[in-house]
């Protein structure tokens, strides 16, 4: 029978902790990934943002994921160039879907069962409680579980599970491309963040990977061809001779304002994760995968698994990551800098550490 104690839906960063997290801790642990690849479409630039969390993971993963320290996080005007502010506290720039696999891995290797190319389509209820999945895949049809831990991403606000469980309001997802460039105008260790009045220009970022390598973003190819074409803003200057060595699709959406976390992230037994929560950021959600799991571990121990009790997950959340939230698109807007937002995060997060990622696998439990 394909009985589990925890099912996590969705294999990006915050559902691979999550099923790393209750395995380690002991539980029967079953992870549904819809893509072929853990990894992949690669939704964001790799960016960890500075904390605890992110120094314990390049501790555990730094041998067998490519990393490297930011040394700068630069915010400019677009047209110019000029520079606006400057901080050195922005974290570490890595491969996010090396670190995702490597996450994947050690699941497995705690226990946790991974299912490749297999979405969840449905939630078995029996009244208000959750009895089980169904899926799109013959292998394994349906699977039960005492605790589903929800981590299916952007998609959740829109046609997903946290709007089916109307933890939010339905909201349709912005598309987006993301290139990886080869022969930008970049320098290593730099994120430079470029501001202007202009659409086009406004929120241009340079996630820089190494000399001439960077992740950029942007609403479309035409947009793309468009800005490369500019002869008046030194983003274009930076791109104009850039080669796109990846070009991958991804989606934004906003259940509120963007990255704002729900009001309830606990529908019954099932809790919700990284975007699926309407919370964003990477290290953000791996935190959340890992008091996911925690609280859920605990509820299962002292078989107490109803909203009450897996509750104790959201005011872990208000408490710690829900002070410095993952408010990109207007950080300098609610905390006057990046410099002082970056500070707030690492202030809510301190003492938070990816644990889970240097054990050899003697179980909590």
């Amino acid at each position: 029978m394909n009985e589990f104690d925890v099912i996590v839906i969705g294999a990006g960063p915050a559902g691979c902790y999550a099923a790393l997290s209750a395995a380690a801790r002991g539980c029967t642990v079953a992870l549904f990934e819809e893509h072929s690849a853990i990894g992949w479409p690669r939704h964001d630039p790799g960016w960890l943002m500075a904390s605890d969390f992110s120094e314990s993971i390049i501790g555990s993963m730094g041998a067998s994921v490519p990393w490297a320290r930011v040394k700068e996080y630069r915010v400019c005007h677009a047209e110019s160039g000029e520079l606006i502010e400057a901080s050195t506290r922005a974290g570490f720039i890595v491969r996010r879907d090396l670190v995702e696999k490597e996450l994947a891995s050690l699941a497995v290797k705690a226990g946790a069962r991974l299912y490749l190319k297999t979405r969840v389509v449905n939630i078995i209820k029996t009244g208000d409680t959750v009895e089980g999945i169904e899926t799109n895949s013959r292998a394994i049809p349906e699977a039960k579980a005492r605790i589903i831990i929800c981590a299916d991403g952007i998609r959740s606000a829109s046609h997903g599970f946290a709007a089916k469980e109307a933890l939010c309001k339905s909201t349709d997802p912005k598309p987006g491309i993301s290139y990886l460039l080869a022969n930008a105008d970049v320098a290593p260790g730099v994120i430079e963040h470029f501001m202007s009045p202009d659409p086009l220009l406004n929120y241009k970022t340079f996630f820089t990977h190494g000399d001439g390598l960077s992740i950029f973003s942007m609403l479309s190819a035409a947009a793309f061809h468009d800005l490369r074409e500019r002869k008046d803003a030194v983003v274009s200057r930076k791109i104009v001779n850039a080669c796109p060595l990846e070009i991958s699709g991804f989606a934004r959406t906003s259940a509120g304002k963007y990255g704002d976390y729900f009001s309830s992230m606990i529908s019954g037994n099932i809790i919700f994760v990284g975007d699926a929560s309407g919370g964003a950021g990477n290290i953000h959600g791996m935190i959340q995968g890992q008091m996911a799991a925690t609280v859920a571990a605990s509820a299962l121990r002292d078989k107490d698994t109803g909203k009450e009790r897996l509750s104790e997950y959201h005011e872990l959340v208000r408490s710690t990551l829900a002070k410095a939230p993952f408010f990109y698109f207007s950080a300098r807007k609610d905390f006057s800098s990046f410099e002082n937002w970056f500070r707030e995060v690492e202030e809510a997060t301190q003492g938070l550490t990816a644990s889970e990622c240097s054990l050899p696998f003697r179980r909590f439990l």
